[in-house]
């Protein structure tokens, strides 16, 4: 596919008829919110391509004329200075892909002060996205997801296994061990934390979470 920008002379007589018969000095309408940017036709998704850091923008102003558009990102939540921030992480920066509910009028749909064009097709056209590329991006922020869900799940274990140390005493207090005193043996990198303990007369080992564990007192006798 090529790119279609805002710069393309057009040269569709039903792109210009409306502005052969005009004068200097007549007023010329500017295309609001209830100009339509496409004809009836079948639904179909398109790529547009929108300036930098106007995804958000661009998909309200389409939002506006009836279309619906994302852009593929996942968020996240850290802690800058004691204040809990959020932030997103964009796939494909630049792009909005649309559903338009029917064709797509490129010179209206370019009026937009936030997309600059679209993929295009080698004749020009703008080239529709077929369910294979469309079942790809959501690929794409599910894999996204899944990976900052284990990011966050080993920060969770991290810190939770801060909470013991190495040659201390424990608590189970989660878990078919509840109840039990352990010792902590050691914390690997991933924030799992190995433990030993007395049952039914021998002794034990487990990998667990620090999450499954509370820490005793020292001199603690439990």
């Amino acid at each position: 596919m090529s790119v279609l920008g805002s710069n393309v002379k057009w040269t569709s007589g039903e792109a210009v008829r409306p502005y052969l018969g005009l004068r200097v000095g007549d007023a010329v309408p500017v295309e609001g919110s209830s100009v339509a940017i496409f004809d009836r036709g079948e639904s179909a998704w398109y790529a547009l391509l929108c300036r930098p850091q106007q995804e958000r923008h661009a998909e309200s102003w389409l939002s506006a004329r009836g279309v619906y558009a994302f852009h593929p990102v996942t968020s996240r939540r850290t802690r800058v200075r004691g204040r809990l921030r959020e932030y997103e992480r964009r796939y494909l920066p630049g792009y909005v892909f649309a559903r338009f509910d029917g064709i797509p009028i490129p010179h209206r749909v370019l009026t937009s002060p936030f997309l600059t064009g679209a993929l295009c097709r080698s004749d020009g056209q703008w080239g529709v996205l077929g369910p294979k590329r469309l079942a790809a991006l959501h690929e794409m922020r599910a894999r996204g997801l899944r990976q900052e869900d284990e990011r966050q799940e080993q920060k969770r274990r991290a810190a939770a296994a801060r909470r013991v140390r190495a040659g201390e005493r424990a608590l189970f207090r989660a878990g078919p061990f509840e109840g039990l005193p352990c010792e902590v043996v050691e914390i690997d990198a991933a924030g799992g934390v190995k433990v030993r303990f007395d049952l039914f007369g021998r002794e034990n080992s487990v990998t667990t979470t620090g999450e499954a564990l509370v820490g005793l007192a020292v001199g603690s006798s439990t």
